[in-house]
Parts: structure tokens; C-alpha cells; sequence
């Protein structure tokens, strides 16, 4: 008697620094953590304030890098201009705000793609928004 053995398709092991976020973000987009402040503080009026919403708008507001739905909307306009970087890769530089290259490396792996001096320049545009944001 012989035993077959099945080989079961390995699942896709997720990894952020090379971007494999798994299939549930395939097609999915990133919002920034402003946007999301935006978006819940402009909120249908009849919706009932929930734990949750609660606790989520207090995270938003502790970690919104920019206070303005412009100031987010320029920052996103900014970086969708460097044609590497991903939807992920591009919340990601706006929610950390990295101050130059190196540290947005360390925290975000998959940017080594990116030239230093290009990744720099539009570190400190974002910066320069930042800073002078309304």
C-alpha cells in the first residue's frame, strides 16, 4: 500500500519590506493618517459615537501629521510624483514623516529602490509643508 502525500500550495508569507502585504491590500488603497482624521471628523451627523470610532479619532488626532485636508492633499500630490513608490510606501512616508533617507530606510525597507539624494529631496519638501502648514 502506498501513501500519497498532497502538497497543499504554500500560503504567501507576508513582508512588509518587500512589500508583500498579503492578498487582503492586492488592490486595496492607503489613506493617510490626516485623511482618515478628515474623514471621521466629517462624519454623517446621524452616526452614533461608538467606542471604537472614540478610541480611532483620539489615535487620529495624537498621530496626524498634517492638519489640513490641503496640507495631506499637497504632501500625496508630492509624492505621487516619484513614480517608485507604492500606495503603501507613500502613506507610510506621510504618516512617519522621516527626516532624511536613512531613518525613512531603517522604518520603511522596501524604499532602498529610491536614490538617497532623490529620496532626500522629497523628505524635506514634505518637511518644508509641514512646518508651514496652516
Amino acid at each position: 500500500m502506498t501513501t500519497r502525500l498532497r502538497h497543499r500550495p504554500q500560503a504567501e508569507e507576508e513582508d512588509a519590506s518587500v512589500l508583500k502585504l498579503g492578498p487582503a491590500f492586492n488592490n486595496a488603497g492607503c489613506l493617510l493618517i490626516s485623511e482618515v482624521k478628515y474623514l471621521l471628523e466629517n462624519r454623517d451627523k446621524d452616526a452614533p459615537d461608538t467606542a471604537v470610532y472614540n478610541k480611532t479619532l483620539e489615535y487620529v488626532k495624537a498621530f496626524a501629521k498634517f492638519n489640513t485636508t490641503e496640507a495631506a492633499s499637497a504632501v500625496r500630490e508630492t509624492l505621487r510624483r516619484e513614480p517608485l513608490l507604492t500606495q503603501f510606501e507613500t502613506a507610510q512616508i506621510a504618516n512617519l514623516c522621516p527626516a532624511d533617507a536613512e531613518e525613512a530606510k531603517s522604518t520603511i525597507p522596501s524604499l532602498v529602490k529610491i536614490d538617497d539624494d532623490r529620496l532626500n529631496a522629497l523628505l524635506s519638501e514634505i518637511q518644508t509643508m509641514r512646518r508651514f502648514q496652516s
